[in-house]
């Protein structure tokens, strides 16, 4: 079959798919790449002007006003007839309220369904109230932070007019607390997480959610004290929240708590409590020991060294069916591993009214090997996007050379006979003057951005066999039933970054070998000049 004959048979296949296919598959990248896909059919062509998922991104572009253009060309082409499900919005840097306003009330007034909106930028921004108040919105995630450190950039309103919402996810942001009244205009709000949260105007008391319908709630990353009323809450996730948390959830039947102490207080009986894992890292006297056990009567959980208090309590746990136990500190590699075990009163505790439980305790090197597994696997995550960033660098810079080499050109030079010299007119000797001038700054400017190349190419040369030589460490801990997967991997990411390393000094090469050619060019201009 001829290759147009092929792509002809391709094409037919790609124009034969459904509508509601394409934009299946469209949804999973963002719409600027959605647009560029209208060259492979040509019924694909204006397809994406009726996607009922838009993702819009400010990394698909080098500026902010190239991204807003974008968006607005986007919004202004689409089908206004088809509703919008999920709109998708990442932007760095600063951008207008009324930008960020337009986006949203395109979504709103299309009744949007989802919404994650992510804003990476060193200052706060209040968003719009708009984005607060929809009847239409069944799912809302916001992230904001600096660039430079986890401060909180986005800062909510204090009251919310969302009735559909459903499920809401908020990182890093900064919340008004107005008593109980912040989610009570959220009449269907089911999972709540908040993660790296502030609160403002708590002065001493706690922040409270109440909700009569809740079933979901994560607390990750906080200082604040919470207080939870929710009648209905069935799981409750508690993660590294240092502040004092107040539960009243009757219907609770799963709990995860980790936290460095106890300060988990709850003023109802938990009868239908099926899952628990707890973990407490520091008790540091028997005072915080009786607040561990307090907590543990109520949970049915038990985890403490201080065993005399524990000794003389029955076993709660009349159907459990399995205990595992971790360790709450793993040794360096190199050190001396104690072994982990169990007091018989403690096993007693947990165990005594299910002798049926099995029972298992996770090793020092389970815990590490999944730790450096993870490890690695960040650490050539983060070696990837060094890369990826790296490579557009010199992408750029290799324009910017062939823009110079243009401009070096263009300044050239002749050398003028001698009869035509002694023709000169006082009008030619100010052009020559005016061009010298011209080429002291633009060798002035070739100085400045070729420190900065060097500079940009040292940086990203350190970071990356930094992180090289932290992967090979890690590798080698990392078990075998894992290695030669990450391994490959690596090997791959190794040949890139010296194929870009090589690159980048070639690259340097090439502009420190044009340096004695351009200052002859500029003595010749100066020679001529005078």
């Amino acid at each position: 079959m001829s290759s147009r004959k092929k792509g002809n048979v391709e094409g037919d296949r790609l124009s034969r798919l459904p509508d509601d296919l394409i934009h299946k598959i469209m949804s999973f990248v963002s719409i600027k790449q959605a647009v560029e896909t209208s060259v492979l059919s040509p019924r694909w062509r204006y397809i994406w002007t009726s996607m009922p998922y838009l993702s819009f991104s400010s990394n698909d572009f080098r500026t902010l006003p190239k991204f807003s253009n974008f968006v607005k060309h986007v919004l202004s082409s689409r089908n206004n007839q088809v509703d919008v499900f999920s709109v998708d919005l990442t932007f760095r840097g600063k951008v207008s309220q009324a930008f960020v306003k337009r986006i949203l009330d395109y979504a709103f007034s299309h009744n949007v369904q989802q919404l994650n909106f992510t804003c990476i930028h060193d200052k706060n921004i209040e968003l719009p109230l708009s984005l607060f108040s929809s009847r239409s919105l069944k799912h809302l995630s916001l992230t904001g932070y600096s660039s430079y450190s986890y401060e909180h950039c986005i800062m909510t309103p204090p009251t919310w007019e969302l009735p559909a919402l459903a499920t809401l996810n908020l990182h890093c942001v900064t919340l008004h607390d107005k008593g109980a009244s912040l989610f009570s205009h959220c009449a269907n709000l089911k999972n709540l997480t908040l993660k790296s949260c502030t609160m403002m105007g708590l002065d001493t008391s706690n922040f409270k959610i109440c909700h009569p319908g809740l079933s979901s709630l994560t607390l990750e990353d906080g200082y604040d004290g919470i207080d939870v009323v929710t009648p209905q809450l069935k799981n409750l996730i508690i993660k590294g929240w240092q502040g004092i948390h107040l539960i009243s959830a009757p219907n609770l039947s799963s709990l995860h708590y980790i936290e460095d102490s106890c300060s988990l207080k709850i003023s109802a009986d938990l009868l239908y409590l099926e899952k628990v894992d707890v973990c407490i890292s520091y008790v540091y006297d028997k005072a915080a020991a009786h607040e561990v056990v307090s907590l543990l009567q109520q949970l049915y959980s038990c985890l403490s060294s201080y065993v005399e208090l524990i000794s003389h309590q029955p076993s709660p746990f009349t159907d459990l069916k399995s205990l595992k136990i971790y360790p709450t500190y793993v040794p360096l590699v190199g050190q001396t591993q104690p072994k982990l075990t169990l007091s018989p009163e403690v096993e007693k505790y947990l165990l005594g009214s299910s002798p049926g439980a099995t029972f298992t305790t996770v090793s020092h090197e389970e815990i590490r090997a999944v730790k450096n597994v993870t490890s690695a696997r960040n650490l050539m995550l983060e070696l990837r996007v060094l890369l990826d960033q790296w490579k557009e660098n010199n992408e750029t810079d290799k324009v910017c050379m062939k823009q110079d080499k243009a401009l070096m050109k263009g300044h050239t030079t002749t050398v003028p006979k001698q009869g035509e010299v002694e023709n000169c007119s006082a009008q030619r000797d100010m052009e020559m003057k005016c061009h010298f001038g011209e080429r002291i700054t633009h060798i002035e400017s070739y100085w400045k951005d070729l420190n900065s190349q060097v500079g940009k190419g040292y940086n990203n040369t350190c970071r990356t066999i930094s992180l090289l030589r932290k992967i090979e460490g890690v590798l080698k801990e990392v078990p075998r039933s894992h290695r030669a997967k990450l391994q490959a991997r690596f090997s791959s990411l190794r040949v890139e970054a010296e194929i870009i390393m090589d690159d980048t000094m070639d690259q340097m090469k090439m502009q420190f070998d044009k340096k004695p050619s351009k200052f002859h060019k500029l003595a010749t201009s100066s020679q001529h000049s005078t």
